[in-house]
């Protein structure tokens, strides 16, 4: 009997042995590839001869302070390139920036160097590691006409008619310490052979975030959006949901420690749960960091396990520690 108890118990370790190694090698695999899963290129080409080609690389993307970076290169193409960096003609684009400049002069015969822009993203980080955001890129390029004085801008343009959600309207063109905000999107509709046509291509990816995007054009108005929207990959969440379990797993561990020392106590009292549990109070916020890209306390994910696990385990201590205080008063050497 006793030598089939330990046959038993050598192929449940290989089971178990190979089961653990089973999971490691998938997840492994799994994120190999985990920058293919979420990153986007995104292509949008116009067949017109003389356009400009905008290369959008997102370079940032902050949860905490809602904003994304992307970093806008420009080719020039046809007849209005001296080469692919230098126009032949006077060029103006406008962007959304959020901060610093939206509208930009490209004189000609001078080199565009690239430009930064930072953008707004909407979205709730207090629902971390399920949080989700979504931002919108405005790009116009265009020849100014110089026989027209400076206007005052008009208001903005309106929504695009996009069924999958509601787009905001096209960002007014003012910016502090600019004296170009005289050039409104909605003003070079009356210019159609000024526009510049746009290609656009967009590469995002950063570690954190996943990656989904569109180009948008439309009839009503002559700007070209990119909208982007963002969520965090999945091997971020399991990772984030693993810590979780582990944090609950190790403070019901403790609280079953706790119990168990109480219920059982003889003359004298097992402390090990309440050492484990003062060292948890202080290791479990260390724990809790570790998740990829955690917010500070207070979101959705640390009332499904931080906050409670701090709980269990500053209770079990309080538990444990007036369960000592009744035993030993009742103790016989406490009488002496």
């Amino acid at each position: 009997m006793p030598g089939i108890l330990e046959n038993r118990r050598f192929w449940l370790s290989i089971v178990l042995g190979l089961g653990f190694i089973g999971v490691y090698v998938t997840a492994l695999q799994r994120n190999i590839h985990e920058r293919s899963e979420r990153s986007l290129e995104l292509t949008n080409n116009v067949t017109a001869a003389n356009r400009v080609d905008v290369d959008v690389t997102v370079i940032g993307a902050d949860p905490t302070t809602r904003e994304l970076t992307a970093r806008l290169r420009f080719q020039l193409m046809g007849d209005i390139a001296k080469d692919v960096a230098t126009p032949k003609v006077d060029l103006r684009f406008i962007v959304n920036n959020s901060v610093g400049q939206r509208v930009f002069q490209f004189p000609k015969g001078e080199t565009i160097s690239q430009i930064e822009v930072v953008l707004p993203m909407a979205g709730d980080i207090n629902r971390y590691p399920f949080d989700k955001y979504e931002t919108d890129l405005w790009l116009l390029m265009y020849q100014p006409d110089k026989s027209k004085g400076p206007k005052a801008p008009p208001p903005p343009p309106a929504a695009l008619p996009t069924p999958a959600r509601k787009t905001p309207a096209a960002p007014s063109t003012t910016s502090a310490g600019s004296d170009l905000a005289e050039v409104a999107a909605t003003n070079i509709a009356t210019f159609p052979n000024r526009q510049v046509p746009i290609s656009i291509s967009v590469s995002a990816s950063t570690p954190g975030m996943k990656y989904t995007g569109e180009v948008i054009r439309s009839n009503d108005i002559p700007a070209t959006c990119v909208r982007l929207d963002l969520k965090r990959p999945y091997n971020l969440v399991n990772a984030s949901i693993t810590v979780m379990c582990l944090m609950m797993g190790i403070a019901l561990s403790i609280v079953a420690m706790a119990l168990t020392a109480i219920v059982s106590r003889g003359e004298k009292l097992d402390v090990l749960p309440l050492s484990l549990s003062i060292g948890l109070i202080f290791g479990l916020p260390a724990l809790r960091n570790i998740q990829p890209g955690v917010p500070p306390v207070g979101v959705l994910g640390d009332y499904f396990s931080f906050v409670w696990a701090e709980i269990f385990v500053a209770a079990a201590a309080i538990i444990m520690a007036l369960t000592w205080v009744f035993n030993k008063k009742k103790s016989p050497d406490s009488k002496r």
